[in-house]
C-alpha cells in the first residue's frame, strides 16, 4: 500500500537519521549486513516520491557506503 508506506516514511527515516547522527554505521561501529540490507530501500526511496533531503545524516551514511571498496552503483 503506497499511501501507507509514504505515511510511515518520515518516521522510519527520522529514526535512521537520528541513529546515524551518533553512529557512522547501523550496527557494530562498522559496515555490516545491516547497512547492506537497509541501503537499497533508502537509495530507491526517491523513486517512490520520498524526499530524502531533510535527512542529512542519512545522506552522509549513503556516501560512506558508496565509498566502500567493491561498491557497485545501481544500473
Amino acid at each position: 500500500d503506497k499511501e501507507a508506506a509514504l505515511a510511515k516514511a518520515p518516521t522510519v527515516l527520522g529514526v535512521l537519521d537520528a541513529h546515524l547522527q551518533a553512529n557512522d554505521w547501523l550496527a557494530m561501529g562498522r559496515p555490516t549486513i545491516a547497512d547492506c540490507a537497509v541501503y537499497p530501500y533508502v537509495v530507491l526511496a526517491p523513486e517512490g516520491n520520498v524526499d530524502l533531503t531533510p535527512y542529512s545524516h542519512l545522506a552522509l551514511w549513503m556516501e560512506r557506503l558508496e565509498a566502500l571498496p567493491g561498491y557497485l552503483p545501481k544500473p
